[in-house]
C-alpha cells in the first residue's frame, strides 16, 4: 500500500515542479538582452575613443596587403608624407589646447570650482604637452628613414609584423599615441568645463547660472552625441564596407 500510495503522488509532485511561469521566462529572456545591449554600448564607446587607432590600423593593413610594385612604393611614401603632416598638425593643435587650458586654470571662476575640475584640466595640460613632445620625436624618426634610398621598404618593415602579413601592434600604438593624447586632452578639458558650468544646477538652483548651465548642457550633450555617432558610423559601416570592397576581412 505504501508503494502504491507513493506512486500515486509522484505525478502530482512532478506536475508542481514543472509549472510554467511566463513572468519568469520573460525576466530570464530580458536579462541577456539587457546585458548584450550594455556590452554593445560599452564596445561602441571603446571603438569611438580608439577611432584613430582603427583608421591607422586599417590604412597600414592595406599597404601591407598590396602586391609589390612601383605603385606600392609610391603609396608607402604618400602614407609617410601624410603621417608627417598629421604629426605636425596635431602638435600645433595640442600647443593651442595647452594654451587654452593654461588660460582656463587662471580663471577666477575656478576658485570656487569642484576640485575635480582642476584635476581634469591639469591632466589635459600634461597630455597636450606630451603629445607635442612625442610628435616631435616621431618626426625625427621619419627623418632617419628619409635618408635611406630604400626608405619605402624599410618603412614597411617597421609597420609589418615579422611573422604575419598584418600590422605590428607596437608600431601602431606608437604612431597613434600623439593623436590619442590630443583627443584625450580635449575630452578631459571638456569634461572639466562641463563640471564647472553645470555645478550651479545643484548649488544655487534655477537662477541665472542655472539657466546658463542648462544651455551649456544641451550643447554638450548634442556635440557628444554627434561625436559618438560619427565614431560608430566609421567603425561600424564605413571601414567594414571599405574592407569588403578590398577583399580584406574586417576584424
Amino acid at each position: 500500500m505504501d508503494a502504491y500510495h507513493n506512486n500515486n503522488h509522484e505525478p502530482e509532485s512532478s506536475t508542481k515542479n514543472h509549472i510554467h511561469h511566463p513572468r519568469q521566462d520573460h525576466e530570464r529572456n530580458q536579462q541577456p538582452s539587457q546585458t548584450s545591449q550594455l556590452s554593445r554600448t560599452i564596445l561602441m564607446i571603446h571603438h569611438t575613443l580608439q577611432m584613430p587607432w582603427h583608421c591607422q590600423h586599417w590604412t597600414t593593413q592595406q599597404l601591407i596587403s598590396m602586391r609589390s610594385s612601383p605603385t606600392k612604393e609610391a603609396e608607402v611614401l604618400l602614407w609617410e608624407e601624410n603621417t608627417k603632416g598629421q604629426l605636425q598638425f596635431v602638435a600645433l593643435a595640442a600647443t593651442l589646447v595647452a594654451g587654452v587650458v593654461g588660460a582656463s586654470v587662471a580663471w577666477s571662476a575656478t576658485d570656487d570650482a569642484h576640485w575635480l575640475v582642476l584635476v581634469l584640466w591639469y591632466g589635459s595640460l600634461v597630455m597636450s604637452l606630451y603629445c607635442v613632445i612625442i610628435a616631435f620625436h616621431l618626426g625625427i624618426l621619419f627623418n632617419a628613414y628619409d635618408i635611406r634610398p630604400d626608405r619605402a621598404e624599410r618603412i614597411l618593415d617597421m609597420l609589418k609584423h615579422r611573422e604575419k602579413e598584418e600590422p605590428r601592434w607596437r608600431s601602431q600604438w606608437v604612431l597613434n599615441m600623439p593623436i590619442a593624447l590630443f583627443s584625450w586632452s580635449v575630452i578631459s578639458y571638456l569634461v572639466g568645463l562641463a563640471l564647472l558650468v553645470v555645478r550651479p544646477l545643484w548649488k544655487v538652483g534655477w537662477e541665472r547660472d542655472g539657466w546658463i548651465a542648462t544651455g551649456f548642457l544641451v550643447y554638450f550633450v548634442l556635440s557628444t552625441s554627434f561625436y559618438f555617432i560619427v565614431g560608430g558610423t566609421i567603425h561600424g559601416r564605413l571601414l567594414p564596407d571599405l574592407a569588403h570592397q578590398s577583399g580584406v576581412t574586417w576584424p
